[in-house]
């Protein structure tokens, strides 16, 4: 039986090698101005070469995002770059404007074609109208159920795939205009003090920029009484971030989504951290593993889920009984575990070159991870790159020397549990 493919996200060349590491079967990334992730770190041209080619040294895959909607004035600007991208080897391009679509067709019609999720593919008449332009995958809408998955499955032969974990827009197929509204500089009211809030460049959600609007506080404020803020507040006590939506989790249950006939499985996360992507992707690599293994899943490693920043969980649009459970209860992210850093390699039999992602003491409580197993450090030091002398601190975004008894490998993971 083929299994269900594991599409983590990679917002630059070492993400992507993360991913991999952790179990991965294939990446999704982004160029510059056409991937809807303008924040994140993206890929050069030079970068997405050197991406597919090593995806492909693994047998693994990796899938360009071009899905923005074009403006006339990026038509040549996007068919300029195609013509660079078509000569890297991309093992296909996610794609949601029409005119895009239409061009790719008609001059690059042996790379890929994914429907991407914010083209809103909701049907199987929808399905089987990009099975006519020869599309080979839909990324369904997240807005639909597991049961009407099920039913577009019996009608299309196209590879179909759905987000399974990760951040969910409140905004329908993800097309906002919040950000670009309060961000706006043109649209200050004559009584609104100017603030940082609002900046010269208008951040739009639909142009891969977004400020993440929903995910603020409001209050209800009566157009006389501009100085008299009303809190929203739901009777059953939820706060005022009433449009910001859980994060999806659906770890416990690919067994059904496999069921239905999915072929892919995609964790959003482009903009999260090394330790977010690969602490991510080795839980569900572990779920699917087991699945096809006839085991059930391992309870504590789908319990890492919680050990990296994320908001309140729910299993989305799929199951009807919850969809009303949509929205957090808290305002922050929850974490449970600081990322203090990554093993870059061995340089001897206890010596390894480190990179840090925050501050690392001495007197910390470290703990590895790496693709199968949590170990704490045992007996370890930091030591200066250079001079190899012992340092009390390394600051953040920088190279050190990890000297200790316990036995790392490439790619392993250094974090320290949060106080409480």
């Amino acid at each position: 039986m083929k299994k269900v493919e594991l599409l983590s996200p990679a917002g630059g060349l070492l993400k992507m090698k993360f991913a991999f590491a952790y179990g991965a079967d294939a990446v999704y990334g982004g160029i510059k101005n056409f991937s809807l992730r303008e924040g994140a770190e993206n890929f050069s041209l030079e970068e997405l070469k050197e991406a597919t080619d090593f995806s492909h040294s693994l047998n693994k895959k990796f899938y360009l995002a071009t899905n923005i909607f074009l403006h006339e004035d990026e038509l040549n600007k996007f068919k300029e770059v195609i013509k660079e991208i078509a000569h890297t080897g991309v093992d296909a391009l996610l794609v949601s404007d029409p005119g895009a679509l239409i061009y790719l067709r008609e001059n690059f019609p042996e790379i890929p074609i994914h429907i991407s999720t914010q083209a809103n593919t909701l049907n199987s008449e929808a399905v089987r109208f990009y099975e006519k332009l020869g599309v080979k995958r839909i990324i369904l809408a997240r807005e639909l159920t597991l049961d009407e998955i099920k039913r577009i499955r019996d009608k299309t032969s196209l590879e179909l795939e759905t987000f399974v974990h990760g951040a969910i827009c409140i905004a329908y197929a993800g097309r906002c205009l919040l950000s670009n509204y309060f961000t706006n500089p043109s649209l200050y009211r004559p009584f609104e003090k100017p603030e940082a809030i609002k900046n010269e460049k208008t951040r739009d959600a639909n142009r891969g920029d977004c400020a993440q609007a929903c995910r603020w506080s409001y209050y209800i404020v009566e157009t006389t009484r501009k100085e008299d803020f009303l809190p929203l507040e739901i009777e059953d006590n939820y706060s005022t971030t009433i449009m910001s939506s859980k994060d999806l989790n659906l770890a416990p249950l690919l067994k059904e989504l496999i069921d239905a006939g999915i072929d892919s499985f995609k964790i959003e996360g482009r903009m999260k951290s090394i330790y977010y992507v690969a602490n991510v992707t080795r839980v569900y690599r572990d779920c699917i593993d087991r699945i096809y293994s006839n085991l059930p899943p391992d309870n504590q490693m789908v319990e890492e889920l919680n050990n990296v920043s994320h908001r309140e969980y729910f299993t989305g649009f799929y199951f009807e009984e919850n969809r009303l459970a949509s929205h957090t209860t808290f305002k922050s992210y929850i974490r449970n575990y600081t990322f203090l850093g990554y093993i870059i390699k061995k340089i001897d039999e206890n010596k390894y070159l480190s990179h840090s992602a925050n501050q690392i003491k001495e007197e910390f409580e470290i703990e590895a991870i790496n693709p199968t197993a949590n170990q704490k450090l045992c007996n370890y030091r930091l030591l200066d790159v250079e001079t190899l002398q012992r340092k009390e601190v390394i600051q953040p975004d920088s190279d050190f020397i990890l000297e200790c008894e316990t036995k790392l490998e490439d790619f392993t993971i250094l974090r320290k549990k949060e106080n409480k």
